[in-house]
């Protein structure tokens, strides 16, 4: 199914495994134990202990992408608190409620999950465990991870997923009092089992000697343990205990519990089924590994009930039938309106068909005669500029007669000047032409339409492969008088 990274996280090192998790069964690939660098702890920034974390990582070969991170049960907060029987719908926030009122430190603050214990018969109240983290911690892990591009699925609590690791594994069926012990490096973690659930679970710091704890510190610390728990046990022996562990080491204190509780002692080794990675520098306790295993196998399949703080507990989200009923009792009376003026309603909506196509048409002639004014108020004011008898009607009338359309040369600038009199005084131009021939062919032109040319040479830049020949023009308008060339024509006629 998928491929899993599980951490105990704890602030001075990480124990993990790699392993993927099948329909059926799951397959460790690996354990490694790594211990944080003095200079790269989450606590003080989680973005370089990614950072860090990613590299080590690499070097073990580690490639999955999805975390599952157990917390230390000496990091936690547990409580059994008595709530009243109420429907599941209610519990989580009843849970929240009397949590804040035990709680000295702000929820706002805690990641929090419960477990519901069954209900006593004739009792109105029932138990509920209640496990609760720091928020700074669980969010600098999350942080530390995220930082590396990988994906947090779960996050629980060590002797918890231990006893989900451990009801995967044993030989027992545990519906009787069982207990569960387990060394985490400086601390004894114990819980207790009956009915297939998790009553208790605690954890005491205990000193090592030797990497061992005495049997005379375990004796003490259960003997404690199962004092605090007697109201849960409600006389009853304890069934069967587990050890986590290597049974090597702990022969003694086998044949010790047997003796005092007289029931099976059982030995497991997490790290029988799991092979340390080749770079790893130490091997990692058994009893670290066992929390990470538990949430590995608890994704292929739940054996005992868990929790998670990443996805706690709540109230699963009914629909509202207050909602639902208003809403169809508002639908039948629309119904009932709706009937009643459907008559009047259908007659109403044939006069505004009929309306709105009057409308319509009335529309499109407003349009109409919106697009034909421009046209209209142009040839007005074309007509009113001809009758007016403008000068500079008369300029261009001149220019047309003067400079004659023609597609060998094209001006680019022209500028006239007028005089009392006439309409045209002096005229300066710049063109360009196709030919020589064809500037001359201008000028002359206009020598023969009474100007005198002004012999120029020409200051035109102007680039044109088409019209390759720039030229400029400075005209003079003579006085009135008849052209020789207009006197021989006249001669000739008469």
């Amino acid at each position: 199914m998928a491929d899993y990274l599980a951490i105990n996280w704890d602030k001075s090192k990480l124990t993990g495994i790699e392993a993927h998790v099948g329909v059926t069964s799951v397959s460790i690939k690996r354990t490694f134990e790594i211990t944080w660098p003095d200079q790269h702890r989450p606590a003080q920034d989680p973005v370089s202990a990614g950072s860090w974390l990613k590299n080590e990582l690499h070097r073990l070969g580690v490639s999955a992408k999805q975390v599952l991170i157990s917390f230390p049960r000496h990091e936690s907060t547990v409580r059994l608190i008595e709530i009243p029987d109420v429907p599941l719908d209610e519990i989580p926030e009843i849970v929240r409620f009397q949590t804040a009122t035990k709680s000295s430190v702000p929820l706002g603050q805690l990641m929090l999950d419960y477990l519901l214990m069954p209900v006593q018969e004739g009792k109105t109240t029932r138990e509920v465990l209640v496990v609760s983290i720091g928020k700074d911690l669980h969010d600098k892990a999350l942080k530390t991870f995220q930082s590396m591009g990988l994906e947090v699925v779960s996050t629980g609590l060590s002797s918890v997923s231990a006893a989900e690791w451990v009801a995967h594994t044993t030989t027992g069926d545990l519906e009787s009092p069982t207990l569960i012990l387990n060394s985490t490096d400086d601390y004894l973690e114990m819980s207790l089992i009956q009915s297939r659930r998790l009553l208790f679970t605690n954890s005491v710091p205990v000193p090592i000697a030797d990497g061992n704890i005495s049997n005379q510190t375990i004796q003490t610390e259960l003997k404690r343990f199962l004092m605090a728990r007697s109201a849960q046990l409600a006389g009853q022996d304890i069934g069967s205990i587990t050890l986590i562990g290597d049974e090597s080491h702990l022969q003694p204190l086998i044949q010790d519990l047997q003796e005092q509780y007289l029931c099976p002692v059982e030995v497991l080794n997490p790290l029988v089924s799991v092979t340390t990675a080749e770079n790893s520098e130490t091997s990692p306790l058994p009893g670290t590994v066992s929390g990470p295993l538990g949430l590995v196998y608890a994704r292929q399949h739940k054996r005992l009930e868990t929790v998670d703080f990443l996805h706690p507990h709540k109230a699963e989200e009914k629909p509202d039938r207050r909602k639902l009923q208003i809403a169809l009792g508002v639908g039948g009376l629309a119904l009932i309106v709706l009937t009643a003026f459907f008559l009047t309603h259908q007659r109403v909506s044939e006069l505004d068909e009929e309306i709105a196509e009057r409308q319509k048409v009335q529309r499109d002639l407003d349009e109409l005669l919106k697009r034909g004014q421009p046209t209209l108020e142009s040839v007005a004011v074309i007509e009113e500029w001809e009758k007016s008898n403008s000068p500079t009607l008369k300029v261009f009338q001149e220019l047309e007669r003067v400079l004659p359309g023609t597609d060998r040369i094209y001006l680019s600038e022209l500028s006239v000047s007028r005089s009392s009199g006439q309409s045209l005084s002096r005229l300066r131009t710049t063109g360009n032409a196709k030919d020589d021939l064809d500037v001359r062919d201008l000028n002359q032109q206009l020598s023969y339409n009474n100007y005198r040319v002004h012999p120029k040479r020409s200051n035109n830049l102007t680039s044109d492969t088409d019209y390759p020949v720039p030229f400029e023009i400075d005209a003079e308008r003579l006085p009135s008088q008849e052209t020789p060339s207009a006197k021989t024509a006249t001669e000739i006629k008469k």
